[in-house]
């Protein structure tokens, strides 16, 4: 026919599917090499501008030296650079914090409840007027964290002259009287310092006399030693302190709580006329679970209706059996070993207990 020969079809779903790229100096003209083989029309600009473009005339033996010199040239120009960055990070905070380019000029205090923000801001030994980047934040942490009333802190630089301490307190739950000395108890059952240790804010000491007190009568108090009450004592603490006198039907203006060595935890009413002490005990995890007090409430309550006045001493054995003396008349203190737990139905006061001041 023509003389030509069909060109045979390359596998690929187009005629150029496979090909392989141009190699250096087989560009047709105004066709250049693409990336993995593909190719870019003439007159596209890559991405990076104008500078990435190349002629298409092909390169003299003068313009390639003068290319590489120029690239070697900038990249030591770079490296300049960066070593100049680095240096500059490396000194300029020291020698800024040395002439006092930026001063702490307020410091925020959060999260304070009960303690007194003039107190955190003192401890955390960073003066106002100093040098913001010569603080050492960290070291402050650990000085507010030393206060007994925080549980955690985190002390933050906010430019361009100022400090945020945020502080996290723990709760107060009780008061717990050891001696002449009231100590706070957190609500994880923590022995945290005195009034005068706790660094309270005016506000807060007017709220910490309303706290329920706990009168530790014991000789000795392991809280003292071990700062932190047991789980049972903090469980029975938290229960019997919350009582009121409503709660007991009681005439008694108020009521306190103490803890002693030989009868355990007992409530004593407080009034002219009313003077009982009711003996709750000391309790364990299986003989005398903390669950039997809400029977020992009740049962209270229904030996004092109609004869507080009379009363001197309540012995709660437990929730459903209890006892009681004549007004004057103290039990003996409990022998080493289990007495027999009295009859429910054995309301009189035994006639060997010897008569004393309750």
């Amino acid at each position: 026919m023509n003389g030509l020969r069909p060109t045979p079809r390359r596998r690929g779903g187009h005629p150029g599917a496979g090909v392989r790229p141009f190699g250096p100096g087989e560009a047709p003209l105004g066709v250049r090499p693409g990336l993995a083989g593909g190719r870019r029309r003439a007159g596209v600009t890559p991405l990076g501008g104008a500078a990435g473009q190349r002629s298409a005339e092909p390169a003299g033996p003068g313009q390639g030296r003068e290319s590489r010199r120029s690239s070697s040239g900038g990249g030591r120009l770079n490296s300049i650079a960066v070593g100049a960055l680095l240096i500059s990070a490396l000194f300029a905070p020291p020698l800024a914090a040395r002439a006092n380019v930026a001063q702490v000029r307020h410091i925020d205090v959060s999260g304070t409840n009960l303690l007194d923000p003039s107190a955190v801001v003192e401890i955390s030994n960073i003066a106002l007027g100093s040098s913001l980047l010569g603080a050492d934040l960290r070291a402050a942490e650990r000085s507010v964290a030393s206060l007994p009333l925080v549980e955690s802190v985190r002390i933050s630089a906010g430019l361009p002259d100022g400090l945020q301490i945020r502080v996290r307190e723990k709760a107060l739950l009780l008061r717990w009287k050891i001696g002449e000395r009231v100590y706070g108890i957190s609500d994880s059952g923590e022995l945290l310092g005195d009034l005068d240790t706790l660094n309270l804010a005016s506000a807060a000491e007017a709220r910490w006399t309303g706290t329920p007190l706990v009168t530790d009568e014991r000789p000795a108090s392991p809280l003292l030693t071990d700062g932190r009450l047991s789980a049972i004592d903090f469980d029975v603490a938290t229960r019997l302190a919350s009582l009121v006198p409503a709660d007991l039907g009681t005439a008694a203006t108020s009521i306190n709580l103490k803890l002693t060595s030989d009868f355990g935890f007992v409530i004593a009413a407080d009034s002219p006329t009313v003077t009982w002490v009711a003996v709750f005990g000391i309790y364990s995890a299986t003989i005398r679970p903390t669950s039997m007090i809400p029977g020992q409430v009740r049962l209270l309550r229904s030996l004092l209706a109609g004869r507080e006045t009379r009363i001197g001493w309540v012995i709660l054995a437990d929730d459903q059996a209890g006892t009681y003396t004549d007004k004057g008349v103290r039990p003996p203190s409990p022998s080493s070993t289990p007495s027999p737990t009295p009859s429910p139905t054995d309301l009189t006061p035994s006639p060997t207990v010897p008569a004393g001041s309750p």
